[in-house]
């Protein structure tokens, strides 16, 4: 029987506040067919039924009574070899416990509950209006409580958060308030040509001094910048850049430079297109020159050096250019194109860089090359456009032999001379207004501020609170910025800010608005949502509909679905997971099948489709790479599209397509290495079916490998492994869902046999209702057609996420109702979470 805590039953009728007295059918049920195991001498599984009345105040008692009606349900207790009930008997016990604990168990009931770290990162950046706002290094992560990360009993607040929290305060109002830059002592910051960043072939150090021979969008291919010069403040500098021709051309003799600002945090793949361009310089001579001039240079910026006429280029969009070089170059050497032709068939390997170059050269001064046909020609000429940056990065290195090319000698920097606003200053000046909303009045701006942060209006003593802080802390001979600083601190570490919805019983129309907000968006209520709540409208359910169309997701990268899939599904372990290179999967076949499940799950809830289409639908989200390479498919998606995640065709009733098909959740539910039944069958268990199991006892030894050479499958091992009797329970239910995905390898690819063994994998099973099933195909074709066991388990996931809390019996029994009532309008996935959205449930804190 299941376990029943003593403290479960209160001893004597009645003999505390809140029992309720076991009545002679239910005490005789006990007697009968119960107390031979569990009586005071036996207590099998420290359980003891000499008892009479139940506490069912106790929220532990109420689990625990949900156990018993499981197990007496399903038939599991009384154990078989045991004296069983009639059905009548059964059914009695079973519509009493139903009944009672339909009637002790009321909705609601969520604690108090801490934003998430993703919740909270968001809430700064929407109240400030902080775009990208980063948390610091270090902070702690939120625990998983049920699959999720911001359900309220996992949402402890510890001193290491606290810490973090006070911290994220300080560096959010250093950004709006941040203290006066003073004009540093003017410096001079020097690089010469060795100092000089080369990014692969962007450039060559050639006699003392940095050549540059393309001009390419990216930086890393075309420029070079300073390695040690950085400018201290926002403010204005003398830049000094020394620099010549080499070997120009007759007829064009001067080379345009740029010189841009760059940040030096940014990628070194950013474009010079995005830069700011301080200046460009005409250069004339090969004689190094000075160039000097004045410039504006933001906090954390350092120069950068472009040749902005060269003749070279590996951008996609300009393979004329490239095709026209090597035309010009075969018409100055004939042999030139037919050496380049030898050089790329002579090569099983990469020739990228100054050594493709020096091989072509080799076989240039050789001098025996055969004439190319004209059709070789072409398909030369075609390689080239092909691949513009393979051939653009290796022919560069000629062009730093023979030229046209542009040297860069050395780089000075001086200042700064005067103070200007950069990003830091004007990000502040635009945080203030948001901050102030146009008032001028500091006891307004702070209304408004707490309004906004706490997600609903504020009394007058609350205000009161922080405007005598403001006014103490002006008192004390601190600025108005000091003041407003100290203010912004003390509300992002209010239990106002961190937490929401701590009031009981059903939540009011702010409440409401939070959570419905936050369960869709991540965030708090925008203006819209939170005119609603003040005009009490959102308490009409159509209202409540209606806001929550308005802020479904619109596209799959929204954080409802990247944060629900990631944990229902566990796609976030995916980061963690690295597949063994036999597998020749790649990173970015990683991100592929991260992202074929957010594709997936958002045509779902767009499209309304039916809730079949979880289990076996007719299409899937995936790039070509991973539809051949993982899947198997031949057909139905754009081969062009390479590693780009688009939708695909499927025919239903097959292995691939659905969430049990996908390659994000065999790899989750694997190691990179291996597969194990036993964790692929209690993730089923607890993902699709919801039927969560208990942990299993400490005893337990891991199952090992079979390294005694006798070839045994892991089906084998785990049926000797799990002999016992207390490890069949759990097992009967485990294994069928385990076994039956194990064609499936570490990275979702199909196999036919096990690793390592050769024997042919033997999938089938019998499900706990007795259902033979063969395959996945049969397991899938099962839960079509019993879709309401996998709808009940989803709604359950996407109710403990929107509310914090595992819904309890009472919310479950109107959940089931929920799943039936959408199953009979069509079944659609957006219809089911609308009626979530509705329910008593969620309308209850």
């Amino acid at each position: 029987m299941l376990r029943i805590l003593q403290a479960l039953l209160a001893i004597g009728v009645g003999s505390s506040l809140g029992a309720a007295s076991l009545q002679p059918t239910q005490r005789g049920f006990l007697e009968n067919y119960c107390l031979d195991c569990h009586d005071v001498e036996s207590q099998k599984g420290d359980i003891e039924f000499d008892v009479v009345s139940v506490e069912w105040a106790d929220q532990g008692n109420q689990a625990l009574w949900e156990r018993v009606l499981s197990v007496l349900e399903s038939g599991a207790m009384p154990p078989k070899k045991k004296a069983q009930p009639t059905e009548a008997e059964r059914a009695s016990m079973v519509a009493w416990i139903d009944d009672t604990l339909s009637e002790q168990t009321h909705f609601g009931g969520t604690l108090a509950r801490r934003l998430n770290q993703v919740e909270y990162q968001s809430t700064i950046e929407t109240v400030f209006g902080l775009k990208h706002f980063e948390l610091p290094t270090g902070f702690p992560a939120d625990r998983e409580h049920h699959g999720f990360d911001n359900v309220g009993e996992g949402l402890v607040l510890s001193p290491p958060l606290l810490r973090a929290y006070q911290e994220t305060a300080r560096m959010v109002a250093d950004r709006i308030f941040p203290v006066a830059t003073q004009l540093p002592e003017s410096m001079t910051q020097t690089a010469e040509a060795n100092d000089l960043t080369i990014s692969y072939s962007s450039g060559k150090l050639v006699d003392g001094a940095m050549r540059l021979g393309m001009k390419c969008n990216p930086i890393f291919r075309s420029c070079t910048w300073p390695s040690r010069i950085e400018a201290e403040v926002s403010g204005v500098y003398t830049v000094a850049v020394d620099l010549s021709c080499y070997r120009p051309l007759e007829n064009s003799p001067s080379m345009s430079a740029k010189i841009f600002a760059r940040d030096v945090t940014s990628r070194d793949s950013v474009h010079h297109t995005q830069l700011r361009l301080l200046q460009e310089i005409q250069v004339e001579g090969e004689l190094p020159a000075t160039f000097e001039f004045e410039a504006e240079l933001y906090e954390g910026q350092t120069l950068v050096v472009h040749w902005a006429n060269a003749l070279l280029d590996s951008d996609r969009d300009d393979k004329d250019a490239l095709e026209a070089y090597f035309i010009a170059r075969e018409q100055e050497t004939p042999d030139y194109l037919a050496a380049w032709h030898a050089m790329v068939k002579g090569q099983s390997q990469g020739f990228r860089g100054g050594v493709g170059w020096a091989r072509v050269k080799r076989l240039l001064d050789g001098g025996d090359l055969r004439a190319l046909s004209e059709e070789q020609r072409n398909a030369m000429l075609k390689r080239v456009r092909s691949n513009p940056v393979l051939y653009a990065e290796t022919v560069v290195f000629e062009v730093f032999e023979t030229g046209p090319a542009l040297n860069v000698h050395g780089l000075k920097l001086v200042g700064p001379h005067r103070l200007m606003d950069g990003p830091r200053e004007l990000e502040s000046q635009r945080l203030r207004l948001i901050l102030s909303e146009g008032e001028q009045d500091s006891d307004k701006i702070i209304r408004g501020f707490l309004t906004r942060a706490f997600r609903r209006p504020v009394d007058d003593a609350t205000v009161k609170v922080y405007v005598d802080l403001h006014s103490r802390h002006l008192a004390a001979g601190n600025s108005q910025d000091e003041a407003m600083h100290l203010v912004i601190r003390n509300v992002l570490i209010s239990p106002r800010f961190l937490y929401r919805c701590l009031t009981d019983g059903p939540l009011d129309p702010y409440d409401l608005a939070t959570r419905l907000s936050y369960f869709l968006t991540s965030a708090p209520p925008d203006e819209t949502l939170r005119n609603s709540a003040t005009g009490g409208q959102l308490a009409s359910p159509k209202v409540l509909r209606r806001e929550a169309m308005r802020l479904l997701p619109g596209d799959a990268t929204a954080p409802l679905i990247v944060n629900f899939t990631g944990q229902w599904l566990d796609t976030r372990l995916l980061a963690e997971i690295m597949p063994d290179p036999g597998f020749k999967f790649q990173a970015r076949d990683q991100q592929s099948v991260k992202s074929e499940v957010e594709y997936f799950f958002h045509e779902m809830l767009r499209e309304n489709r039916p809730m079949r289409d979880f289990i076996d639908p007719d299409f899937t989200w995936t790039s070509a790479r991973v539809a051949k390479n993982i899947y198997g498919l031949s057909s139905g998606f754009d081969n062009k599209k390479g590693n780009v995640v688009h939708r695909v065709s499927l025919q239903r009733g097959g292995r691939v397509g659905g969430v049990l098909g996908q390659a994000a959740v065999m790899m989750a539910t694997a190691n990179g290495v291996d597969t194990q039944p036993v964790l692929r069958g209690v993730w089923v268990l607890e993902n699709i079916l919801g039927l969560p199991l208990p942990p299993p006892p400490n005893a337990v030894p891991p199952i090992t490998p079979d390294s005694g050479g006798g070839g045994r499958t892991p089906r084998e091992l785990l049926a000797a492994h799990t002999e016992a009797s207390s490890c069949a329970y759990c097992h009967r239910k485990i294994d069928p869902v385990g076994f039956v995905l194990e064609n499936f390898d570490p990275v979702g690819r199909w196999r036919d046999a096990w690793p390592g063994i050769q024997k042919t994998i033997d999938a089938s099973s019998t499900l706990p209702d007795g259902t033979k099933i063969r395959d996945i195909e049969d397991f899938k074709a099962w839960l079509v057609g019993n879709i309401d066991q996998f709808s009940q388990c989803l709604a359950e996931k996407l109710m403990t996420y929107a509310t914090g809390r595992f819904p309890n019996y009472s919310e479950r029994k109107e959940i089931a109702s929920i799943v039936a009532g959408n199953r009979e309008a069509g079944n659609g996935f957006r219809d089911l979470i609308m009626a979530l959205i509705v329910s008593e449930t969620f309308r209850n804190k």
